[in-house]
């Protein structure tokens, strides 16, 4: 009976062990991940509202920034501000941005679903 115990202890041990192995493993990838999509999620807002050396706008990208930023579910909130805020902005240039307007209007809405 003692032999029982001692293996049944060993085995539970080592199953503990193993699972606490497992978790941290889990954690740290979420860790990395977390922090690849927090560095991805600022490289793409930069883009989109920082001009480059050229100070030439160019639509398709920002378009296709504007969308990539609803893939970002864990910045839904700052996203759906920021666009409200860009399309204020862009909005009072007349027929300036409709490209750019057309995808942050239709970006707004995905977004205020979700919220």
């Amino acid at each position: 009976m003692d032999l029982n115990w001692t293996i049944l202890i060993a085995v539970a041990t080592s199953a503990i062990s193993g699972i606490w192995t497992v978790y941290q493993y889990i954690e740290a990838k979420k860790r990395e991940q977390n922090l690849k999509e927090f560095e991805n999620y600022h490289k793409l807002i930069k883009e989109l509202v920082q001009p480059d050396d050229s100070n030439a706008i160019y639509e398709d990208r920002q378009a296709a920034i504007i969308f990539e930023l609803t893939h970002f579910k864990r910045y839904y909130a700052f996203s759906y501000r920021t666009m409200l805020g860009l399309r204020e902005k862009w909005g009072q240039v007349p027929n300036q941005y409709p490209r750019l307007i057309d995808e942050l209007d239709r970006s707004i809405k995905f977004l205020k679903k979700r919220i």
